[in-house]
This record gives structure tokens, sequence and C-alpha cells, in this order.
């Protein structure tokens, strides 16, 4: 049964209820039995395209956004550092940069999204975190489509646990 939700009329979105598990889903296309939270296809489309942004995150964060590429494609962004890390002495920015482009320590509480866009590091006693937003060409917003390059821009920053 669709209940119609719309306000104006330009919209067509309806909200379904999955007869599987029971969530409701608001679609303006799908139609009943195609629940984005219990049909595969749709499951294999959302984890392809989280591996996909977790394959370009490795690829910035490795080159900490400098001339980064993924699949033969430039991954555009900035790296960007808090005051609290640029009060670090350098021998020891240079190792934390070091440590995050090495990182590889993905856990369910570091990475539940499993897109790799954040991690804790540490070097010569200092632990520092990094994390990677993405978001459209003008960095105003989080991106339409995180998956695609040439829509999305990368930022990395690495800041201190205080500053969280």
């Amino acid at each position: 049964m669709a209940l119609n939700t719309t306000d104006t009329p330009a919209t067509t979105a309806s909200v379904f209820r999955c007869a599987s598990c029971r969530d409701h889903y608001e679609s303006e296309d799908a139609g009943p039995g195609l629940c984005p939270i219990c049909n595969p296809a749709e499951q294999a489309r959302d984890q392809m395209l989280q591996m996909m942004i977790a394959e370009q995150n490795d690829a910035f964060r490795r080159a900490l956004g400098f001339a980064a590429l993924w699949r033969g494609q430039h991954l555009k962004g900035r790296t960007v550092a808090t005051p609290g890390f640029l009060a670090i002495p350098e021998r020891i920015q240079a190792a934390l940069m070091n440590a995050v482009i090495n990182f590889t320590d993905w856990t369910e509480d570091n990475d539940p999204y499993e897109d790799h866009s954040f991690g804790r590091v540490e070097a010569h006693g200092v632990a520092i975190f990094w994390k990677i937003d993405v978001c459209d060409t003008a960095y105003h917003f989080g991106a339409e489509t995180p998956s695609d390059p040439e829509g999305t821009r990368r930022v990395l920053t690495l800041y201190l646990p205080s500053e969280h």
C-alpha cells in the first residue's frame, strides 16, 4: 500500500512498507518490493559504491591529496592541518604524516561506514586523528555523488584529539 507523501504536485514520491524487513522507505521510482534495506540488488550497488569511495579515499590519503590518482583519474582536493597539528615539531609532523600515508588499521570502531574516511595514528608519543570529508566542487556542501571524482573534492584534515 502506498501512502502519498507529496506536498506539491511536482513530487511523486511515495512511502512503502517492506513486507520482509517491515521498514518504511520513500521512493519516486522503486515502488513496492524494492526495499533499499533488504533488496539484494540495492545492497550490492551500495556496497560497490562504498568500496569505490574507500578506494578513492585510500588513494587520496596515501598521496596526502597531492596529485592523487584513482584508476587513472585525478582526485581533487586539499590537505589541511589544524593549529594544534602545526604546533607539533616538524620532525614529529613528518612521522605522523608518514603514519597517515601508511595507515591500514581498519576496524568497525574507526570505519563504521567502511569508506576509509577516518583514522588515528601515533608517532613519537604524539597521537593525531585524520579524516577525509567529501565535498562539492565549491567546498560548500557534501558531495552529491561521492564516488564521482569529477564532482567531488576531498579534504584531508590532520588534527589533535583535543581539537575533535
